[in-house]
């Protein structure tokens, strides 16, 4: 029998509240990119689930349960495509001058370990400024920001993110269980499918909505469900109705606790936190998605089935994830020629 157990919020409901994590993010604003970097205090095991059919990513494979490294030293998600996988090598760099990463025998040598996820964000406007420098340089800049408290919105990665054919951006939320388990999850929005109720201003998110975090997005706006109808709004809400082009979208996420578990344990942890992405935009995980979702843990509290089932545990981070797609483009401000949520349900009203 499971014990009924309490879930609240963290303290700063980002992903953070995990101990021994920071976030980083640096922008570029005249090209409306940016990256993302999140930096370890602890050793941090990492796995990784891909069900998109379009990702940009590097060091995603090492992580799968079947391969030898465990522990990870930091994680980079960029703007840029396959340029933003760029900002990795910068991270890298930095971390071997701090003696981080896997440990070469007896050697002293370091290698650090930095998986890399990125979205789509180029556009005819910035394409033909957009280089690898240009993430390296941003990347340095996310190093020296990584901080427990963050921005979220138009903000890292987030900036030049694009939710259906609504504003997206970087969200996060936390997740404690009890007394003593966190999960926190990071998140970039910039998904085919749409993240708003089509006919409303509701995103599919509001009902995992805690303590007004996507400003009563449920309750304010209940009303707007008599307006919905399946056809022909399903697609008008997504890219679809821009037609979208192969690797022009992505929503990359991490998922973090303080559970002890295995790589095995994260990877099925990964798996199961997708239906959280699913809940949250329609239709997820598309041929034209690179959806990533990356599960850490600082190792620092035993875990003990008896304590808490895993499907549970899963259960949680899921909505967590719900959650932090939601806040993510909650907290999106409008750019030129792209609504964000907040402005179109202050127009209904």
């Amino acid at each position: 029998m499971i014990k009924k157990v309490n879930i609240t919020i963290g303290k700063k409901n980002l992903i953070s509240d995990v101990e021994g994590i920071e976030v980083g993010n640096a922008e570029n604003t005249d090209l409306h990119t940016g990256v993302t970097f999140l930096k370890f205090n602890d050793k941090t095991r990492a796995s990784a689930y891909s069900f998109g059919g379009a990702p940009a990513s590097c060091e995603i494979e090492l992580l799968q349960p079947k391969n030898t490294v465990e522990f990870i030293d930091g994680i980079s998600l960029s703007g840029g495509s396959v340029f933003g996988l760029a900002a990795g090598s910068e991270y890298v760099d930095t971390l071997k001058l701090e003696n981080r990463g896997y440990k070469i025998n007896d050697t002293g040598q370091s290698i650090p370990i930095v998986p890399c996820a990125g979205i789509y964000d180029i556009t005819e406007q910035n394409y033909s400024n957009i280089s690898s420098s240009i993430y390296k340089k941003l990347a340095h800049e996310a190093y020296l920001n990584s901080n427990k408290d963050f921005l979220l919105g138009n903000s890292g990665a987030g900036i030049g993110a694009v939710a259906g054919i609504h504003k997206g951006g970087l969200g996060s939320a936390s997740s404690k269980i009890g007394n003593d388990v966190m999960i926190g999850a990071i998140t970039i929005v910039n998904s085919v499918g749409s993240t708003v109720i089509p006919g409303t201003g509701l995103l599919y998110s509001s009902m995992y909505e805690f303590n007004g975090e996507m400003g009563n997005n449920l309750s304010e706006n209940f009303k707007d469900f008599k307006h919905y109808q399946y056809q022909p709004n399903i697609i008008e809400t997504t890219k679809f109705y821009r037609e979208p082009k192969e690797r022009q979208n992505t929503t990359i996420s991490v998922i973090a606790t303080n559970l002890d578990l295995s790589k095995l344990e994260l990877y099925k942890l990964a798996k199961m936190s997708t239906s959280g992405l699913s809940r949250a935009i329609r239709p997820a995980g598309t041929s034209l998605d690179g959806d990533i979702v990356i599960t850490i843990s600082n190792c620092q509290r035993n875990y003990n089935e008896k304590d808490y089932n895993f499907s549970f545990i899963c259960s949680v981070a899921s909505d967590t994830l719900t959650r932090a797609i939601g806040r993510a483009v909650y907290n999106a401000k409008s750019t030129k020629g792209l609504k964000a949520i907040k402005d179109i349900i202050a127009k209904k009203e």
